[in-house]
């Protein structure tokens, strides 16, 4: 028999793939429904993969690990994966795809009926407390309850999202076995601010981030920024999460500067807010400044000369104008944290692992799967494909 620790996306695809082949499978799995994540994906729609599915789009020690895996399932093989089982997807932006139901329980709900019509032993409310290996297999103790099988697969996920089943108990299983594990820390996740952007919570734009590191260029992304209460979200900022939380890991200084208006150039925002003067009649700066930017925002970045008339503006203030929108400094102060990630990067170190099976190199029969391991994706379906792709491959490694 084999057992599945997690019935998340890696688990119930690697049990669909060995009970195909003929193989009995049951999953342990402590909470009181399948793939809880799952539903909670792409904030209810589940963004199944992508179309642009790279090693590029992997981090961790070991970025290459994940190549023959999403080799082996690639954006095709995943769409046959899920059309197979009732599912169609469609793009949205980005090469984002989601079911073409926009319901991420459509998602869970064929897996977990594929598993059943497959025979796959599905235990809810099964916590598997500890885990002993033999030259035999493994026994597990679950629910004070001792259990032996042949082969194991650890798809426990990982600290990220303790209300939807985040845990630790993978690294601890991998630890317990002699593997070790890469610190986790927060990944796609909120950012916190020494700055107080209460005054424009909500407002929303599209443009550029880069993050400094000790004030060096350490990366850059372009897509949506959100300002909030704490500060400052939105996928460009998911996008570069990675690089600021691992800083802030490290103590080390991290700064953005953000462009809000990275459509133009300094030279072209500069004309065109010049430009723009000829209509200004009587109004105040944000009033004039509304009609280009969000009314919050126009009154936050001329906050020391929002009393003045546009027309009144001196050269100098004009350039402050075009510094503040395309050279908007913050400092970070600390992300969210584990609690609100929708990933964890670090986790099980993959140079202990064969990358052509998700075998241990260390213990016969013993896989992982997903999240638990050191891979982490970039945001838009990347994480959720190295999920189906490695319950894929460790589903094909275990029946042989």
């Amino acid at each position: 028999m084999i057992a599945i620790i997690g019935a998340g996306a890696s688990g119930l695809t690697a049990a669909i793939v060995a009970a195909r082949a003929g193989a009995k499978v049951v999953i342990f799995e402590k909470n009181t429904k399948v793939g809880k994540k799952i539903l909670a994906s792409g904030n209810g729609r589940c963004n199944v993969t992508n179309e642009n599915i790279k090693t590029a789009h992997y981090h961790g020690e070991n970025p290459s690990f994940v190549t023959y895996a999403i080799s082996q399932f690639n954006t095709l093989t995943c769409k046959r994966f899920f059309e197979e089982l009732g599912v169609v997807l469609v793009e949205g932006n980005k090469g984002r795809l989601y079911p073409k139901s926009g319901q991420s329980s459509s998602v869970s709900s064929v897996l977990a009926y594929e598993c059943e019509r497959l025979g796959v032993t599905i235990k809810l409310n099964a916590l598997v407390q500890d885990i002993q290996s033999d030259a035999s297999g493994f026994s597990l103790l679950v629910n004070a309850n001792w259990l032996h099988v042949r082969a194991v697969l650890i798809a426990t996920g990982s600290l990220a999202m303790p209300t939807l089943g985040g845990c630790e108990s993978g690294y601890l299983f991998a630890k317990k076995l002699g593997h070790k594990i890469i610190s986790p820390y927060a990944s796609l996740v909120q950012l916190m601010s020494f700055e107080d952007f209460s005054s424009i919570s909500g407002v929303k734009c599209v443009g550029g981030v880069e993050v400094y590191i000790d004030n060096k260029l350490a990366t850059n992304a372009f897509g949506d920024i959100l300002f909030t209460n704490y500060g400052i979200s939105g996928s460009a900022i998911l996008d570069i999460s990675r690089v600021v939380s691992l800083g802030i890991e490290q103590k080390r200084e991290v700064k953005l500067k953000l462009d809000l208006a990275s459509e133009y150039s300094k030279e072209q925002l500069k004309k065109l807010l010049q430009s723009r003067l000829k209509y200004a009649n009587d109004k105040g700066v944000d009033f004039w400044l509304e009609g280009f930017v969000h009314s919050k925002l126009a009154r936050f970045i001329t906050k020391d000369f929002h009393s003045k008339r546009a027309k009144d503006l001196s050269p100098k203030e004009l350039n402050a104008l075009v510094f503040a929108l395309k050279y908007f400094f913050l400092h970070v102060k600390q992300t969210l944290g584990l609690k609100s990630a929708e990933v964890s990067a670090g986790g099980v170190d993959t140079s202990q692992i064969n990358p052509t099976s998700l075998s241990s190199k260390l213990i016969p029969n013993l896989y992982f799967s997903g999240e638990v391991l050191d891979v982490d994706g970039d945001c838009g379906g990347f994480n959720l494909h190295w999920a189906w792709a490695s319950g894929y491959v460790v589903g094909k490694s275990m029946i042989k």
